[in-house]
């Protein structure tokens, strides 16, 4: 009996030491914050907290009990890939809206600016009988100004030919949104150059202002 009692105070006083750890096992608490906010952020904010969300899960792997963290970094990773969709939707669109409501307009007038260039080069042609030489033409045309605030450039070529160039959005001359529009003596419609794609200007028209071409 007393070996008994003996054994069995024994078994009572070493149980709570062997239950002690499941009791009291810490919580990753980082990665139960990542999961609620992803969570939160998905359902709630239409992703925008995810990315937070998918910090604190990260951390969370680091520690033990890593479930909440594992399914908060993948909610947050799936909100988080919504709203960078969302952002790159949202950039086309405005750059989109920013070239037909601003630059198509500008481009227009650039076009206009250099036809007129084109019938003051002309003048001088009827007036002179030939047409005039590089700074001379320069002197001509440096008055008119793009839709973008700069001058244009007159170009005469060795075969008779001449160009009058804007330079661009860019404001540098020889740059792939120059405007270009040509003379010729065939006086043919053709575009030489373009801002932007040939889907804007790609299709041929006659210029109406002597025989100045695109």
């Amino acid at each position: 009996m007393c070996c008994f009692r003996r054994h069995h105070h024994h078994k009572n006083r070493t149980q709570p030491t062997a239950d002690h750890p499941a009791k009291h096992r810490s919580l990753n608490l980082m990665g139960a914050w990542g999961f609620g906010v992803s969570l939160f952020g998905l359902l709630f904010t239409f992703g925008l907290l995810c990315p937070l969300g998918f910090l604190l899960s990260f951390f969370g792997l680091f520690s033990p009990r890593r479930g909440f963290a594992v399914a908060g970094l993948i909610l947050g990773g799936i909100g988080t890939l919504f709203v960078a969709a969302g952002i790159g939707t949202i950039a086309v669109a405005a750059s989109t809206f920013h070239h037909y409501r601003v630059e198509v307009p500008k481009i227009e007038q650039t076009r206009a600016v250099l036809n007129t260039a084109c019938v003051e080069i002309e003048s001088y042609r009827q007036e002179n009988g030939n047409l005039p030489e590089g700074i001379e033409g320069n002197k001509l045309v440096l008055k008119f100004e793009d839709a973008f605030g700069n001058s244009v450039r007159y170009e005469p070529e060795d075969n008779g030919d001449y160009g009058i160039r804007s330079a661009g959005h860019d404001g540098r001359f020889d740059t792939s949104d120059d405007l270009r529009v040509l003379n010729s003596k065939e006086g043919l419609s053709q575009q030489i150059a373009t801002s932007h794609t040939a889907n804007d200007f790609g299709h041929r028209r006659p210029s109406r202002h002597f025989s100045c071409r695109w």
